[in-house]
């Protein structure tokens, strides 16, 4: 009895240093995509309050020197491609496994994205 056991035992060990092993690759892989979306979604969020705040001292007091207009569409470029990264990479990892086509709908929708974020910079 005490073979059948620590057999057990032994392969309860090994499913769980398995089970932890794939846990762990989960993780990294999650953690990374976590790691972009919240670092994306605040860097939009800041340059998006700057963008803010230049506008109303061009609106409010008339404080508009010649490149604050340019200096907000960088900002608003700037945070739009944030933006890009911190849902595009999750986006793409849902897509990985998926068929040709999936991928080639993700692809179009980043280069429209894309075009239409340089279109508003000019």
């Amino acid at each position: 009895m005490s073979r059948k056991n620590k057999r057990e035992a032994e392969s309860e060990e090994n499913s769980g240093k398995r089970s932890k092993r794939k846990n762990s690759e989960k993780v990294s892989k999650s953690s990374f995509s976590k790691f972009c979306a919240f670092w994306g979604i605040t860097l939009a969020a800041l340059l998006f309050a700057v963008n803010a705040l230049l506008k109303f001292l061009d609106d409010v007091f008339g404080i508009h020197p010649d490149n604050l207009g340019t200096a907000m569409s960088a900002i608003d470029f700037i945070s739009k491609i944030a933006l890009l990264v911190a849902v595009g990479i999750p986006a793409y990892s849902y897509v990985y496994n998926k068929k040709l086509a999936w991928k080639i709908v993700f692809v179009a929708a980043v280069a429209f994205y894309a075009c239409f974020c340089i279109y508003r910079l000019f």
